[in-house]
């Protein structure tokens, strides 16, 4: 396989991450999340939570590979949040493959800030975006959560089929997890991801990132990202702008 060939791959999966938060017109949809019955009420307490914007800190290990060509890495980096939503990496270390550290971790990490700086409301979690349907009650962790089925109510890049978990007394994000319905390109078979967070202060920290996507030239790409050691750096100050998980 040639080198750039490979590059392609890899650097098709950026769009991804750079396009996900494009910004579109939508048309406002009235939606009682108690129509779904009593754990509706947990639905309402997620949408209708107000966003925290606070300056955050966390060390965040990412773990990729590219098993068909046996390319592997580790990088380390402290990811910067401000309250704008914005976000910048300070590397600390890598060890690995230097194809995986430019090609698969720096890209992802190139794109998520980029994306950072565009507009949510095309993507976030919300009736504008989503159909909900209650499906279960789980135990994530040491939580139990209310899981609702999610379906976008169209095909844009950086919206996803799957499921949330929400937590049954403040209604917090404990996972979501599914597959993007659009591609950013055509090398890309699918897209699927499982992200989990902890809660503290009432609010969801990201805990735990699992991407695997399937493309048409070097088959599997996997990404694990472990965030840990969160800092909130300034007080909160909260708007009016709906609370969804946190980029």
């Amino acid at each position: 396989m040639k080198r750039r060939e490979v590059l392609l791959v890899l650097g098709a999966g950026a769009a991804l991450w750079n396009t996900a938060c494009q910004s579109v017109r939508q048309t406002p949809i009235n939606f009682d999340p108690l129509s779904l019955g009593p754990q509706g009420e947990v639905l309402k307490k997620f949408l209708g939570r107000p966003l925290a914007k606070v300056k955050q800190a966390m060390m965040a290990t990412f773990e990729a590979s590219i098993p068909s060509l046996k390319k592997e890495g580790i990088l380390t980096a402290e990811r910067h949040v401000e309250p704008d939503g914005r976000i910048h990496f300070d590397v600390k270390g890598f060890q690995g493959d230097d194809l995986i550290k430019k090609q698969v971790i720096a890209r992802y990490m190139s794109g998520l800030q980029d994306s950072s700086q565009q507009p949510r409301d095309a993507v976030e979690i919300s009736p504008q975006n989503y159909k909900f349907k209650y499906k279960r009650t789980e135990t994530v962790g040491s939580w139990e959560a209310e899981v609702f089925e999610i379906q976008p109510r169209r095909k844009a890049v950086g919206l996803f089929k799957g499921e949330i978990w929400l937590e049954k007394s403040t209604g917090l994000v404990v996972r979501t997890a599914g597959r993007f319905v659009k591609n950013p390109s055509l090398v890309f078979r699918r897209v699927d991801f499982k992200q989990d967070f902890v809660l503290a202060a009432e609010q969801s920290l990201e805990s735990k990132l699992e991407v695997e996507s399937d493309t048409r030239v070097v088959g599997e790409v996997k990404m694990t990202v472990t965030y840990t050691n969160h800092k909130q750096l300034d007080k909160p100050s909260e708007t009016a702008t709906t609370n969804q998980t946190s980029r």
